[in-house]
């Protein structure tokens, strides 16, 4: 296999209470053409603002720690790479780039690791699972860290719910978002993130939309972030009042995520972009469905 075409979808993590575990793989995608080259080179079309060309493009970075695990050689490859995924807004734009790359390098090396190593190498450049986890994976997705590495377990998400998201037009950077987090967390907020993310997961097995409602709420990361999502409660708030089961911050932000019955999502996301706007804040809003599949490797045509 030479010229290949690698496809990964854009995730949303933490859902709320499920902070650096859960994420949803989501149908944004990020697209990469490769054939073999004299040396590494990107090229980026589209929007590539801060999108590095060279050695630290995260998707050569994802390939060349593959080739290292597996103690191969990788031939330099000149990469097309194109995305629908907005960066910087907690989209997982770095997690697609980074779970393309692991998965084409080893499709180009005869596929000599498997998904469980791809995982491990993809949260170490990363330096967390959770998005890596659902752009493997597609579908919603936990990952669990372990002494020898992350594990991910897949689930179904319930057909008849959307997933609405605001994108605000400004970025956040990831670490900002993450530097703003507390050092230490209390025991009771430690015990209400366990019980509500627990009940989380259980409303989406159940597809049970009142459940959501009351699971659907955060200590650990999101009253940290709100000065730095301005208006991120009014959205929230807006999106329930619109009939959302449930809001969250998505990642680092500063988008926002709610999740719908198919029939009130469009009546949703208006709401978010109107309470957006009073407070400040333009964006766009849209509905997706959850994607079922991950990362998507196949010959170029």
């Amino acid at each position: 296999m030479t010229d290949l075409r690698v496809r990964a979808p854009a995730t949303s993590a933490n859902l709320g209470p499920g902070f650096d575990a859960f994420a949803i793989a989501l149908p944004l995608l990020a697209e990469f053409e490769l054939r073999p080259a004299r040396a590494w080179t990107v090229m980026v079309e589209g929007d590539g603002e801060g999108i590095p060309t060279g050695d630290e493009n995260l998707f050569v970075v994802g390939a060349r720690a593959v080739a290292r695990a597996a103690r191969a050689h990788l031939a330099p490859q000149h990469v097309v790479q194109r995305s629908a995924i907005p960066g910087g807004r907690g989209l997982g734009s770095s997690a697609a780039a980074i779970a393309a790359g692991v998965a084409a390098a080893n499709a180009l090396l005869g596929e000599p690791l498997d998904r469980r190593t791809l995982l491990r190498i993809a949260a170490e450049v990363e330096g967390h699972a959770d998005n890596v986890a659902a752009a493997l994976y597609g579908g919603l997705t936990i990952a669990i860290p372990t002494a020898d590495g992350p594990i991910a377990t897949r689930f179904t998400f319930p057909r008849a719910w959307r997933v609405c998201i605001f994108v605000p037009h400004r970025k956040l950077a990831t670490k900002d978002a993450r530097a703003a987090l507390p050092a230490q967390v209390s025991r009771a907020d430690a015990i209400f993130n366990l019980a509500h993310a627990s009940a989380l997961l259980g409303a989406i097995l159940r597809a049970d939309g009142a459940l959501v409602s009351l699971a659907m709420a955060d200590r650990l990361h999101e009253p940290a972030r709100a000065k730095l999502v301005p208006g991120l409660g009014d959205v929230i708030a807006a999106a329930r009042s619109a009939g959302a089961f449930g809001a969250a911050l998505s990642g680092a932000g500063p988008a926002i995520v709610a999740f719908a019955p198919a029939r009130l999502a469009s009546r949703v996301v208006a709401t978010m972009e109107e309470a957006a706007d009073a407070a400040g804040t333009t964006g766009r809003a849209r509905v997706l469905r959850v994607r079922a599949a991950g990362v998507q490797v196949r010959p170029a045509p």
